[in-house]
């Protein structure tokens, strides 16, 4: 009876353990192993051996960890980024290679992530290719490929096969620059000093000679001057109603003290540049500074010297202007010599304003009267334009006067009135090229 216990629990332990063992068998039938597995760190994989497995081996156990379940089903678990290969022995003799590869992140994911960042770009398509994330496009704006960049410092997966629109069409900014020489005394009645004065004199006249209770037209002519008083009025007025108001305006004080003899214009050149462009304005001289080279060989470098412009505007989406101002005034100083060569003296101001278009930026203090007395020591430099005219003023050199530049943006389109005004006057000064010399400028 006892022998009979014994057996009978030997065989039902030997079904029980039969029977766990080909569990995964019969359970679930996991997908069966390609030739090449794409995975991402972090994931594992059930998949199933072409035969019973006898032994297993992975290239690089930092990369991949492999687990056997039963004897065909195993699990590969991606630990971290690279590419290996899984090597399979079955029980029938036969073997088989697996290449592994793994990336850092879920691709899918990962690109329907940048799908999203990338939402508001027309021009860039996103798609998936062997475990990375593929992008192409043509005509890229510059706001895309900043966002690409960052994109791709994130997600090293992500494969940016895009091009970049070379040539863009930005807006275009026209800056009137005005360089004056003030009167010391007249240039706190423009605005320097701010507290002490009030601009002008300007005035603006609105008057509604037929009135109702339901518009009134504003003429356009005021150009923005006393139209603001005019809309205030009340729509239906007796008699003749009218207002008038005073408004200040730099450019008429300025016309104002030309005339009066407390301001001279020296230049007033007109600089363009696209937005994110450069424009450069340099009127002086140069001077020719030999410099040794090696065997005996000397080089000329030639310094340049007098008012120098450095513009960068940079026009936001609403139409306002960030504009970068670099200016520098040099002279030559024969006081400081080096082998007979001159010294300069330089002074420079750098400033970036935000400004709408229309609005005056002024830079003054650059040169002082000392400046004239060295320019007088130097033979010739009295003629150098706008610089020359400058120190031969006897206001300057006895520091009654100051330089003071203003620079004044405005946007260019083809149909602005600037621009129109611009062409219009090059084809008068055409007309009048061909009418004293008898022939085109272009011929």
């Amino acid at each position: 009876m006892c022998n009979l216990v014994a057996r009978r629990n030997r065989y039902t332990r030997w079904l029980l353990a039969l029977w766990l063992f080909s569990v995964p068998v019969f359970s679930a039938d996991a997908p069966a192993l390609p030739d090449a597995v794409t995975m991402y760190a972090g994931q594992a994989l059930v998949r199933s051996a072409p035969g019973s497995l006898l032994r297993v081996a992975v290239g690089n156990g930092k990369l991949v960890e492999v687990r056997v379940l039963g004897r065909r089903q195993m699990v590969i678990i991606a630990n971290q980024a690279g590419d290996t290969s899984l090597q399979l022995w079955m029980r029938d003799g036969s073997r088989r290679s697996i290449d592994l590869h793994i990336v850092s992140g879920n691709t899918d994911q990962v690109a329907e992530l940048v799908r999203t960042l990338l939402k508001a770009s027309k021009a860039v398509s996103v798609n998936t290719v062997g475990g990375n994330v593929v992008l192409s496009g043509v005509n890229l704006t510059q706001e895309d490929v900043a966002q690409i960049a960052a994109i791709k410092k994130v997600y090293p997966q992500v494969l940016d096969f895009t091009q970049a629109n070379a040539v863009q069409m930005k807006p275009m900014v026209m800056m009137k620059v005005r360089i004056m020489e003030f009167d010391k005394s007249a240039l706190h009645q423009i605005g320097i000093k701010w507290d002490s004065v009030i601009d002008g004199p300007g005035g603006a006249l609105a008057h509604d000679f037929a009135s109702n209770s339901l518009y009134r037209m504003t003429p356009s002519s005021f150009g923005g001057i006393g139209a603001n008083g005019a809309v205030n009025l009340p729509l239906s007025l007796s008699g003749t109603p009218a207002f008038f108001g005073l408004v200040t305006s730099i450019t008429s004080k300025i016309n104002l003290m030309m005339q009066t003899g407390n301001a001279w214009e020296l230049a007033t050149p007109q600089l363009a540049a696209r937005s994110g462009g450069t424009a450069d304005f340099l009127v002086g001289g140069e001077v020719p500074i030999p410099i040794a080279q090696g065997l005996g060989q000397t080089s000329v470098e030639y310094k340049p010297y007098g008012i120098k412009l450095h513009i960068e505007p940079v026009v936001s989406s609403t139409g306002d202007i960030s504009t970068t101002i670099k200016a520098e005034i040099s002279h030559i100083d024969p006081s400081v010599t080096v082998q007979g060569y001159p010294g300069f003296l330089t002074r420079k101001a750098s400033t970036e304003v935000n400004v709408h278009e229309g609005q005056t930026i002024v830079i003054s203090g650059l040169v002082d009267s000392s400046a004239s007395k060295t320019i007088d020591k130097v033979p010739g430099l009295g003629q150098i334009p706008v610089l020359g005219e400058l120190f031969r003023s006897r206001d300057f050199k006895s520091k009654r006067s100051d330089l003071v530049i203003f620079v004044t943006p405005y946007l260019v389109t083809p149909d602005a009135p600037l621009n129109k005004a611009l062409i219009s006057k090059s084809n008068k000064l055409a007309d009048e090229f061909r009418k004293t010399v008898g022939s085109d400028i272009l011929n």
